[in-house]
């Protein structure tokens, strides 16, 4: 598990650590390639993440196309462009999180309706987005859903300059309605936690409360488990 969202680190954060899209676009086709060499028998690449990973896909039979499709996924951060709607935003945490979450429970040797993995994976991306927008907001990123900013009658430039966060309210409450899910697995029960301590907070992501994990949070995930 370490070893699979050690390797989901790498690729996501291929926009924080390049300076053109080029390059971005160059360093996952790295991870393509070495992906591909794995499961085409060719020589490992010596890397403290390939050479664990290879080990990993071989010991569980991992399928190759949810390691491609969470390459694909990545190139859209490239492309520093807002999801044009709500719906877009929900798009964008299915794509980048459900095949990671099919490969957790993989390796769990777990199972779980195709509808409760992909709530759960969606709803804890949303709840991620949303925790990062400050974050976000200082690298010029920006995942909120353009129309919800218009009609906060701001958009992600003032937020680029640490202006109009409190206009976000509205919109910041539509994600978290739309990020609640029923799905039962763990991943789902995190996303809550967040979800209701944003909802605390009155929707306001500048909030010292957020700056802090839910109360207790071990300990009620143990218990959910």
């Amino acid at each position: 598990m370490f070893t699979l969202y050690a390797f989901n680190h790498e690729i996501a954060k291929t926009r924080e650590v390049v300076t053109e899209t080029r390059l971005g676009l160059i360093r996952l086709q790295w991870w393509r390639d070495a992906i591909g060499a794995i499961y085409d028998g060719k020589p490992v690449l010596r890397h403290e993440v390939v050479e664990p990973l290879a080990a990993v896909i071989r010991k569980h039979s991992l399928p190759r196309d949810l390691f491609d499709s969470l390459l694909y996924a990545r190139e859209f951060d490239l492309e520093d462009k807002l999801p044009a709607s709500l719906e877009g935003m929900k798009h964008y945490a299915d794509f980048t999180t459900t095949p990671l979450l099919k490969l957790a429970l993989l390796i769990e040797g777990k199972q779980a309706s195709e509808d409760d993995i992909k709530g759960a994976a969606t709803s804890y991306a949303m709840a991620g987005l949303l925790r990062a927008v400050v974050a976000h907001s200082k690298q010029r990123r920006c995942y909120l859903p353009e129309d919800l900013l218009h009609k906060a009658e701001t958009n992600q430039y003032a937020l680029f300059d640490g202006k109009e966060f409190e206009k976000l309210k509205p919109a910041v409450k539509a994600v978290v309605d739309a990020a609640k899910t029923t799905s039962p697995l763990l991943p789902a029960k995190m996303a809550a936690m967040y979800l209701r301590q944003i909802e605390k907070a009155d929707y306001n992501l500048l909030s010292s409360a957020l700056k802090l994990p839910p109360p207790l949070m071990a300990l009620r995930l143990w218990w959910a488990a």
